[in-house]
C-alpha cells in the first residue's frame, strides 16, 4: 500500500519514497522511520518506539537517531529549524505532521464504500507519466536477516549489524530496489521457498546466508536466489580477521556488496538476454552495458556504450546511462593510461561525467568520475577533492572510490592520508581489478614519505601484480635514484623501453599532477640521481 503526503508518495511494499513520480534514495533505516511516523497518524511516537522498530535489541546512540531524523527530513525537503512535516517534541519523541492519504495511483476507492483495499481497480495507462519510472524500474532485493552460527539462538547483535550495514551499502549503489528491513525481518529463519518470500516481499533476489564468529575471525556464506526461478544464483565465502577493524560491520559489508552487486548485474543481463523483447526497457539496457564494461575488450565498450546510449534515449532524467558512458570512457582510459598523455588521458571521462552530473547530482559514480578527470585533466586539486569527498558521502561502501581518492589526496599534498585510503580499499575489494595502480601508488606515497623500504616493497608488489605497468617502472628509476642503486634504475628502464615507453625525464615527471612543489621537486631528483641517459 501506498500513502500520500503532500506531492510524496511512501510505498510499503516496495520500500520505497517517491516524490512527482520519481524515487527518492533513502537508506533503510531512514525509511523506516518514515513509514513509522507516516503510518502513525499524527500521534506522539517516543524515542523508545522508535529505537524498537529501528534497531530492535542493538544497543546504539543518540547520535545514530538524529543523524536518521537529519536524513529522513533531507529527503522530504525539510529540516530541524522549519520542521515542516517532523516535529522534534523535546525530550518526549516526534510526530509527523503532514495530511496522509493513500495514494491514488492505480486505485479507485471511495471513502466509506466498504471496497477491499487489497483489490486493484482497472486503471487506465498513463503513458506520458509513466514512461519514464517504469522504464527505470529496478528489480528489488530482499536482504534476509543473517544467522550466526556460533549462537544457540541464531541470533546476534553482530549478524544484524552485519545486515543491515548490508542493507545500506546496497541502497547506497542505488542499482537495486532493497525492501524494507521490517519486511524482510519477517522471514527469519523461515523454510518458506524462495519463490514464495519473493512473491510476498515483491522481490525479484535474495540476499541471505550466516556468519560465524572464532577468537578474532569471523567468516561469512553469502547466498543470492534468484526467486522467480528459485534458484540460487550465487554462494560465496568471505573470512575477515576482526582485529584491528574500526568500523567492523561496515566494512564487512562492504566488502559483501562489492562482490554482490556485479553478479547481480549479471543476472539482470542474462535475464534480458534469455527475455529478449522488441523493445528493452531502459533498465534493461543498462544492466546489459554494466555487464558489458566488466568484459575488457574495445568492441565490449563499444557495446556498452550503445546500451547505455539507448537508455538514456528512453529516460533522459535517469542518472545511470550517462554515468555508465562516462565509466566507459574512464575504462578505455586505464587500460592504455602507461603510454598515454596524462593530460588528456581523462578528458571525454570529464566530459562525460559533467554530463551526467547535469542529468542527476548524486550519481556517485559521475562525481567519483569527474574527480579524476578533474585531477589529470584540470589540475584542479581542489575541485577533485570536492566531488571525491562528494562521492564518499554518497556511497562510503564503492572500494574504486577510495582508489581515486587516494590518488587525488596524495597528488594534492598529503601522501600519509592517501595510504590509509588506498590500504582501506585492499580491505574492501582484496582482488580489486587495478590491484596494480593501487600497489604503484603506495609504493609513490611512501617514496614522497621518504619511507623507502616500504616503496620498494609496493613498487615490487606492483611489478608481480602487472609486469607491464609502467607508472610502476617510473617510480623505480625515480627510487633507485633517491636509494643510489644504479643496477635498479637500468634495470627498469630498459623493462620500459622494451614496453615502448617514453623515457624522457620532463614528460615522466609533467605526467604527475603534484600540488606540492617539495614532492615533485623530490620525484624529479630521484629520476635525475639515477643515472638514466634520459
Amino acid at each position: 500500500m501506498a500513502l500520500q503526503f503532500e506531492d510524496f508518495e511512501l510505498d510499503s511494499e516496495r520500500a520505497e519514497l517517491r516524490r512527482g513520480g520519481g524515487r527518492v534514495h533513502v537508506e533503510p533505516q531512514v525509511f523506516d522511520l518514515l513509514s513509522l511516523l507516516v503510518t502513525s497518524n499524527g500521534r506522539l511516537v517516543s524515542r523508545d518506539e522508535i529505537f524498537e522498530c529501528i534497531w530492535g535489541e542493538r544497543i546504539v546512540s543518540d547520535a545514530a537517531l538524529s543523524s536518521r531524523i537529519r536524513d529522513a527530513r533531507k529527503a522530504l525537503g525539510d529540516d530541524g529549524s522549519v520542521q515542516r512535516l517532523i516535529q522534534t517534541v523535546p525530550r518526549r519523541g516526534l510526530r509527523f505532521l503532514g495530511e496522509v492519504s493513500e495514494a491514488a495511483a492505480g486505485l479507485a476507492l471511495e471513502s466509506g464504500s466498504g471496497a477491499d483495499l487489497a483489490a486493484p481497480v482497472a486503471e487506465t495507462p498513463r503513458p506520458d507519466i509513466l514512461r519514464e519510472p517504469e522504464a527505470t524500474r529496478a528489480p528489488a532485493i530482499a536482504v534476509l536477516p543473517l544467522s550466526d552460527l556460533s549462537s544457540e539462538t541464531g541470533r546476534s547483535p553482530l549478524a544484524d549489524a552485519v545486515t543491515e550495514e548490508i542493507e545500506a551499502a546496497l541502497c547506497a549503489w542505488r542499482h537495486f530496489s532493497v525492501v524494507a528491513r521490517n519486511s524482510a525481518y519477517r522471514f527469519r529463519g523461515s523454510d518458506a521457498p524462495a519463490g514464495e518470500i519473493g512473491q510476498t516481499l515483491g522481490a525479484r533476489y535474495l540476499l541471505g546466508g550466516s556468519l560465524r564468529r572464532t577468537g578474532s575471525r569471523i567468516k561469512l556464506n553469502i547466498v543470492l536466489t534468484d526467486t522467480e526461478r528459485d534458484h540460487q544464483i550465487w554462494v560465496e565465502r568471505f573470512a575477515r580477521d576482526l582485529s584491528g577493524l574500526v568500523d567492523v560491520e561496515e566494512e564487512i559489508a562492504s566488502q559483501v556488496v562489492t562482490a554482490l552487486v556485479p553478479e547481480i548485474e549479471s543476472a539482470e543481463a542474462r535475464r534480458v538476454l534469455r527475455n529478449r523483447t522488441e523493445s528493452p526497457s531502459a533498465w534493461e539496457h543498462a544492466m546489459l552495458a554494466a555487464w558489458q564494461t566488466t568484459r575488457g575488450a574495445e568492441a565490449d565498450y563499444e557495446a556498452a556504450e550503445r546500451h547505455a546510449a539507448l537508455a538514456a534515449d528512453i529516460a533522459p532524467d535517469w542518472y545511470l546511462p550517462c554515468s555508465l558512458i562516462a565509466f566507459c570512457h574512464f575504462q578505455r582510459a586505464m587500460e592504455g593510461f602507461s603510454a598515454s598523455d596524462s593530460r588528456t588521458a581523462f578528458s571525454q571521462t570529464l566530459k562525460a561525467a559533467r554530463q551526467a552530473l547535469d542529468v542527476d547530482r548524486n550519481s556517485w559514480i559521475a562525481q567519483a568520475l569527474a574527480a579524476v578527470g578533474e585531477l589529470w585533466t584540470s589540475r584542479n586539486h581542489d575541485r577533485a577533492l570536492t566531488h571525491i569527498h562528494r562521492a564518499i558521502d554518497l556511497n562510503a561502501s564503492a572500494p574504486q572510490l577510495y582508489h581515486f581518492a587516494g590518488c587525488i589526496t596524495g597528488f594534492s599534498g598529503d601522501p600519509k592520508a592517501a595510504i590509509a585510503l588506498q590500504q582501506r580499499l585492499f580491505r574492501m575489494d582484496p582482488v580489486y581489478t587495478y590491484a596494480a595502480v593501487i600497489e604503484a601508488d603506495l609504493g609513490l606515497w611512501h617514496l614522497l614519505e621518504q619511507d623507502f623500504d616500504e616503496a620498494d616493497r609496493w613498487l615490487a608488489r606492483a611489478e608481480q601484480t602487472n609486469p607491464r605497468y609502467g607508472r610502476a617502472l617510473q617510480r623505480r628509476v625515480a627510487l633507485a635514484g633517491l636509494t643510489g642503486d644504479r643496477a635498479m634504475a637500468i634495470d627498469a628502464a630498459r623493462r620500459m623501453s622494451d614496453l615502448g615507453l617514453v623515457l624522457d625525464r620532463d614528460i615522466i615527471a609533467d605526467s604527475y599532477p603534484f600540488r606540492e612543489a617539495g614532492h615533485r621537486d623530490l620525484f624529479m631528483t630521484g629520476l635525475q640521481r639515477s643515472g638514466i641517459n634520459f
